[in-house]
Formats: C-alpha cells, sequence, structure tokens
C-alpha cells in the first residue's frame, strides 16, 4: 500500500514537471505580409511574401476561403523559392472576393497573420504577367553588388526579357538603371557596376511578356564605404561641409632608408629610452625618437612643426627641413627657431624657400597610404577643435579618455557611432582621467572595426630630450600662432584642449584623407 503511495506521489511530480515544461514558440524575425503579392486569373491566383530567416519553422499553411467566414476555409501548404514563399491556388470561382492569412508551424505551436483579401478575374485571360521572384543581393562592395531572380511562369507567353533594375527610390522600374539578364523561364543573374560607395539602393528583378512587364519584391542593401588605404573606416566632420578619414597610426619615419609609414597600431608610439613616470608607454627597448640623424635606423614619430620633411632643392645643404632637425643653437636662452626652417625675419610666421609648407602629409609618400604625395594632409587648428567639441553625431558621443592595450590616450568616435557598439564611460569630458575606460587589444578590435580612432599619448621632443611619453599627447596643427609658435591639440590625464608650442619642439603627427563629396 505505501509502494502504492509512493508512485501516484512521483506521478504527480512528473506530470507537474512537465506542465511547466515551456513549448517553444515560432520565432519570426522578419516576415512581410503587408507588401505580398497577388496575381489573379479567373479560377486561379498566385501568392507570395517575403520573409528571412524564420528559425524553427517547420511549414506555413495559406488559409483562403469566399467571404469572411474562416470555418470554411480551404488550407494550401506553401513552398519556398529564392526565399519567397510561394503557392499556386487553383478551382477559384471568377469574380469573387476570397479572405486569406498564413499560419506558421514549428511543430509545437503555430501564429498567423492578419486576414486580407483578393478578387478573381471576370473574364478568362489568355495572357497575364508574368511571376518573378527578385533573389539576394550578393557580392556587395563599395561600387558593384550582384543580384537577379527567377521567372517561375511567363503568364502564358513567352518571357522576351529578364533582369534587375534599381535606384536608390523604393521599387524601381525599367525607367530606372536597369540591366538585361536573358529570356524565358528559369534563374539569372545580373552585376551591377558603377555604384556609389556607403549609398542604399533598391532593386527589383522584372520580366517582360507580351502582356507587360511585371515586377518581383523590392530588396533594399548598401554598398561598402570606399575607405583609402592606410585609413581608419570610420567618417569625422572637421567642418560643417567636409568629412575625413584618419589614417591607421601615427605618422613614422626611418632615415636610413628615408621611408615614411603609418604606425602598424593606433595605440603604437616611439617612445624613450630615458626613463618617463607614465604608467603606459610604447616600445621602449631599441626604440628612441631622441637618438636621431640623417643615418638613425630606427623610426622616429615626433616631428618638429615644419615643411613635411622636404629638401629644399634650392638649398641642399639646409638640413633644418629635415625630420630629423634638432635644435643646434639658442636663440632665447633654450629655443632654436630656426629648427623648423628660416624666415625672412622673427615677425614672419610664413616658412620661406620653393618647398616651404607647414603640411606633414603635402611632400611625403607614405609607404602603407598609397605610397603618393599629396594624399594625405594635417588638420588645422580650427579642424581639431570641431572634431572634439563642434560636430553633431548619430550618437551625440564624440570622444573619450582611455587606456587601450595598456597606452593611455584619447578615443574619436565617429560621425555614425553606435553607442550599443561598446559602452564608454564618461564621454565628451575633458578633465576625466585615462583609467575612465580600460580596453583590451581584443575589444579594440570591436571599436576600430566600427571606425574608432585612438590618439595615444607619445610625449614631445625637445632637442634630444623626449618627455612625458606615456602621459602627455600632443599633436600638431597647420595653424601657425607666431613667428616663433604653432598650434596643436594637447591632452593629458586631466585636460584636454588646444594650445601653442615652440615651432622646434617635436610632436605627434596624424595625418587625414579628404573624403570624397
Amino acid at each position: 500500500m505505501k509502494m502504492k503511495k509512493i508512485s501516484l506521489a512521483l506521478l504527480t511530480l512528473l506530470v507537474a514537471l512537465t506542465a511547466c515544461k515551456k513549448v517553444p514558440e515560432v520565432n519570426l524575425k522578419y516576415v512581410d505580409v503587408e507588401r505580398d503579392l497577388i496575381t489573379v486569373g479567373t479560377s486561379t491566383a498566385t501568392v507570395q511574401c517575403d520573409y528571412q530567416y524564420i528559425a524553427t519553422l517547420k511549414n506555413a499553411d495559406l488559409y483562403y476561403g469566399e467571404g469572411v467566414n474562416e470555418t470554411d476555409m480551404n488550407t494550401a501548404e506553401m513552398r519556398v523559392v529564392q526565399n519567397t514563399l510561394y503557392v499556386d491556388l487553383e478551382g477559384l470561382t471568377e469574380n469573387t472576393t476570397y479572405s486569406y492569412y498564413y499560419e506558421f508551424h514549428n511543430g509545437f505551436n503555430s501564429m498567423r497573420t492578419v486576414t486580407k483579401t483578393f478578387k478573381t478575374e471576370t473574364t478568362p485571360v489568355v495572357m497575364i504577367l508574368p511571376t518573378v521572384i527578385t533573389a539576394e543581393v550578393t557580392e556587395i562592395t563599395d561600387y558593384s553588388a550582384q543580384c537577379g531572380g527567377e521567372v517561375i511562369n511567363d503568364g502564358g507567353a513567352e518571357v522576351t526579357e529578364r533582369g534587375i533594375c534599381w535606384n536608390t527610390d523604393e521599387n524601381p522600374t525599367l525607367n530606372d538603371n536597369h540591366i538585361a539578364a536573358g529570356l524565358g523561364l528559369g534563374i539569372f543573374t545580373a552585376l551591377m557596376d558603377s555604384l556609389q560607395d556607403n549609398t542604399t539602393y533598391h532593386i527589383r528583378a522584372y520580366a517582360t511578356n507580351e502582356v507587360g512587364t511585371a515586377y518581383g519584391l523590392d530588396r533594399e542593401f548598401t554598398t561598402l564605404r570606399d575607405v583609402p588605404e592606410g585609413a581608419i573606416n570610420g567618417l569625422f566632420s572637421v567642418s560643417p561641409i567636409q568629412k575625413v578619414y584618419f589614417s591607421q597610426g601615427n605618422l613614422q619615419y626611418q632615415a636610413s632608408t628615408n621611408i615614411w609609414r603609418f604606425a602598424e597600431n593606433q595605440w603604437d608610439f616611439v617612445g624613450s629610452q630615458s626613463p618617463y613616470s607614465g604608467n603606459a608607454g610604447g616600445t621602449v627597448s631599441g626604440s628612441d625618437n631622441s637618438s636621431i640623424s640623417p643615418t638613425y635606423f630606427g623610426w622616429i614619430d615626433l616631428f618638429s612643426w615644419g615643411t613635411s620633411g622636404y629638401h629644399d632643392a634650392d638649398d641642399p645643404n639646409n638640413v633644418n627641413y629635415q625630420p630629423w632637425s634638432i635644435s643646434t643653437s639658442t636663440i632665447n636662452s633654450d629655443y632654436n627657431y630656426y629648427g623648423y626652417g628660416p624666415s625672412t625675419n622673427m615677425t614672419d610666421p610664413n616658412l620661406t624657400c620653393t618647398s616651404a609648407n607647414y603640411d606633414w602629409g603635402v611632400y611625403n609618400p607614405i609607404s602603407n597610404g598609397g605610397n603618393q604625395a599629396n594624399l594625405w594632409r594635417t588638420l588645422t587648428i580650427e579642424e581639431w577643435v570641431y572634431v572634439f567639441n563642434t560636430r553633431i553625431t548619430t550618437s551625440g558621443i564624440r570622444y573619450a579618455k582611455a587606456n587601450v592595450n595598456n597606452v593611455n590616450g584619447v578615443i574619436l568616435l565617429p560621425d555614425d557611432w553606435n553607442s550599443s557598439t561598446y559602452n564608454l564611460n564618461n564621454t565628451n569630458s575633458s578633465g576625466d582621467s585615462f583609467s575612465s575606460n580600460t580596453i583590451t587589444a581584443v575589444q579594440w578590435t570591436t571599436l576600430e572595426d566600427a571606425g574608432a580612432v585612438f590618439l595615444p599619448a607619445a610625449g614631445y621632443r625637445h632637442d634630444t630630450s623626449v618627455k612625458y611619453a606615456g602621459d602627455h599627447g600632443d599633436y600638431w596643427s597647420t595653424s601657425y600662432s607666431s613667428s616663433e609658435k604653432a598650434c596643436h591639440l594637447c591632452f593629458d590625464n586631466s585636460n584636454l584642449g588646444s594650445n601653442i608650442s615652440w615651432r622646434p619642439d617635436a610632436q605627434g603627427v596624424r595625418l587625414v584623407q579628404d573624403a570624397n563629396p
């Protein structure tokens, strides 16, 4: 008798547990029944609707019947053709209104859509428009994409042309861009080229017979952004009418080979063999910004404000224009204003000689940035201020202090930054510290792929003495302040803004390339 009670108790428990088990639900990411396509005859109808990624879908049914009485409706199982649900209905009554709805099943339960209607034709139609389905868009680049479709019904007349048409507006037609891809029934593909980068297009397949031209469902795609070689893929407004791409890293130079390059990683900086007080820094051992000379085999990434490192053809003995320039004499006690090249007099802010230029990006071919002169440029101080303080972004976030891969610096976020990509603390705050955000190299990949730029605190050089590497970030602009000084971006653990410095002092250079209008 006790055994029976125990068994009964276990049975009750099993029933309770079974009753609590959740039945999986139909998971529909996208089913577009608002834009379904109905092609009718006198006794037939073709029904198709678009869908994407219907997880756990076992089958889909179309319920249809005359009038609005759903108890008398017929059922037709739909099939999948080119990611479109499709079914042919036969035996319908001419000139009759039919109600219909879709029902989706996953083996456990189902869900249904709202009820809609269509009406059959009154008189027999020998020929009708073809039925064509638009395929998925594939092989998307910055200037091209591939698409096509399938003609599944010729409408009773030969399909004399089929293809795709596209435009930036919805539901393009043959009046817009189009390309033919054969004739008759079946699957076809076509390549669209000469597209604009970073642009959203709409595309439809079409098929033409004696009756006219039919179109498939409208599909949308966006071309990739045409990012220059050596650039981060984010776009940054530096004025109300100009956007730029930032280079992948700080500018670096090897004097012994006369090679310019961008740093491989955004957090890379050369540093100094001299001790510094910062909690983080660049590669110190074997790399130095102080032991510089015309034959130095290491890499330099701190440069005096000057003339793009271009040697003056009119004065080949003048070394002041070179990236290894250092102060060699003293004016006003500590500073040599000839370190950036001579001027006509001490009150003239303009550099002289035929090759004079304030911009380090003008004359130098960057080996991993297109390897041509005049591709890159240095920002003005007004542009530095605009990108940090003025521009309007999608997220409202412009920058944040951070420590990335154990290097202190500042993160700049692109105009279209999505704040859900990575949660940043204390954004748009110049007074916050580098410890506001600690980001690993793996985490940084997510930010960089979304267009984020990192400016490391690389310090600066006075003569052959490197200072504050790992603690301060100083980046030149092309804007002069006087015959002795020029403007630059600067930041440390508690400040961020613009300032002026002696021109012979060597600072970091981060180049940009103007985006196409």
